[in-house]
């Protein structure tokens, strides 16, 4: 196993087995540590943490069934870029996923577009995860409700009540999914800040094929 960066894009985590599937993870806006677990902290010790830390945090345990990529934040990467990139170093590594999985969190959704909405990248995956992801204008909500209606079979929807800040985008998810594919996280006793939110990922972790 070894971790490997992907100039400009993100880091690369290889496993040992060159068939294992590809997780292409792409994660969302920097939080600090004491809205994820609720621990108060001195000012200096509680400064945001970007999305290419904190998302290894849920991707760490399943390094032995995946090859993991995990991108720079969302606003710093372009999806079909980021992913070419991805590829030459899959290349450069001789392994052979025998799948390739999206995995879009929060602010994900963004590079996600731009992945998704070019069939030629659409079509590398086998299986879409919209973990909680942002949709909070009509172009987002529009993007993402005709994509998930033409390929439900492939997509997967963890969701808290307000974490797509568009109640009616989230219903669009869930009802076009079905109580089988569309997951929702309640709030548990003592969360606040995000940790709803970011409990997200320990659930979809849970789903990966």
């Amino acid at each position: 196993m070894s971790d490997i960066d992907v100039p400009g894009q993100g880091k690369f985590c290889v496993s040992d087995k060159p068939d294992l599937p590809l997780l292409v993870v792409f994660g969302g806006i920097a939080v600090r540590p004491s809205q994820m677990d609720g621990v108060k902290r001195k000012k200096d010790d509680d400064k945001p943490v970007q999305s290419d830390v904190y998302m290894w945090t849920y991707m760490n345990p399943i390094k032995n069934r995946f090859h993991i990529f995990v991108s720079h934040p969302p606003r710093s990467v372009n999806g079909p870029t980021a992913y070419d990139a991805l590829m030459k170093a899959v290349q450069d590594q001789q392994v052979a996923p025998s799948q390739q999985i999206l995995y879009l969190f929060s602010g994900g959704y963004l590079p996600g577009m731009d992945l998704l909405g070019d069939k030629t990248y659409a079509n590398k995956f086998s299986a879409i995860f919209l973990v909680d992801i942002w949709m909070g204008n009509m172009a987002t909500e529009d993007f993402y409700a005709r994509f998930v209606n033409t390929n439900a079979d492939r997509v997967n929807y963890i969701f808290t009540q307000g974490g797509a800040a568009n109640h009616d985008a989230r219903d669009k998810l869930v009802r076009r999914l079905g109580p089988q594919k569309a997951t929702k996280v309640d709030p548990q006793n003592g969360d606040v800040g995000y940790m709803t939110h970011m409990r997200t990922n320990t659930v979809a972790v849970g789903m990966l094929p």
